[in-house]
């Protein structure tokens, strides 16, 4: 008997399990996805508004999950104190990284803010909330444009080098022109 993997030549695709930079808490809860398109207006003659431009904003997740002491740890700690610190240290790192949720995986991401509640009902969990954003990242690159290729050469082209200039002692009838004397 065959399998129906070995017959098919497609690649399968395996989503990764949900997890925040690498971290992968017991149960999610709750999952919450903004996706924000930023619509320019201005107001022209008449009162009327145009729109000439629109921009995507960062995409921000909140994240409702926990981490359960139960299993045990391998160093001994707490299970939950071991998830909030790793937690903690992601988001000290200030480092961009990847957030594999239920409905999509993101690249770039920041965690925002973490909230963790212990009550006597959650003592020995992690409940926490991640309010998590991301971060756009742009490239900059420099062009030199030679001054055969540019209309005002004289005001826009880089500085060029010519040598050392001799100081010159300004004029008083100048000076009094510039300040008003």
């Amino acid at each position: 008997m065959s399998s129906v993997l070995s017959n098919n030549s497609s690649a399968v695709y395996v989503r990764p399990s949900r997890s925040i930079g690498g971290i992968v808490l017991d149960v999610t809860v709750s999952e919450q996805h903004q996706d924000e398109l930023e619509i320019t207006s201005h107001p022209v003659e008449q009162g009327a508004e145009i729109t000439d431009h629109a921009f995507a904003k960062p995409a921000t997740v909140s994240i409702e999950a926990g981490h359960s002491d139960s299993g045990g740890s391998s160093t001994g700690d707490s299970r939950a104190v071991e998830a909030y610190e790793a937690l903690l240290k992601l988001q000290d790192s200030r480092e961009p990284f990847d957030l594999v949720t239920g409905k999509r995986a993101y690249t770039n991401m920041l965690i925002r803010s973490l909230a963790v509640t212990t009550d006597k009902a959650t003592e020995h969990v992690l409940s926490v909330r991640a309010e998590l954003q991301e971060v756009k990242i742009a490239t900059v690159q420099t062009v030199s444009v030679p001054k055969s290729r540019q209309k005002h050469a004289a005001r826009t082209a880089s500085p060029s080098k010519t040598g050392q200039k001799q100081v010159k002692a300004a004029n008083s009838s100048g000076l009094r022109q510039l300040f008003g004397g």
